[in-house]
């Protein structure tokens, strides 16, 4: 494994995780009091494996399908559409 390779897979996913429902979700479990830590963390960590995985084999099977660069036009494109979609409703 490359460090080089993997840091700025693990940057942009620990920004795109912090904060998200997915962490309001596991902190709201572990508030109400019905498990305990190491319960919580290793749920929340087996479920967020499990959605990872389904991830990689998902985008696997596309990569064979569709050629990275054009994967990565259309995921700009739609970033770029709701973006200024976004963007309109907020100042109509």
């Amino acid at each position: 494994m490359k460090i080089k390779t993997m840091l700025p897979i693990f940057s942009s996913v620990f920004m795109a995780e912090l904060g998200d429902k997915t962490q309001v979700a596991t902190m709201l479990f572990m508030a109400g009091g019905a498990a305990g830590a190491a319960e919580v963390f290793a749920a929340a960590g087996a479920a967020l494996l499990l959605s990872t995985f389904l991830a990689v084999m998902f985008g696997a099977a596309i990569g064979r399908l569709i050629s990275p660069r054009a994967l990565k036009a259309a995921a700009g494109s739609v970033f770029v559409l709701l973006g200024a979609y976004y963007l309109y409703q907020g100042v109509a």
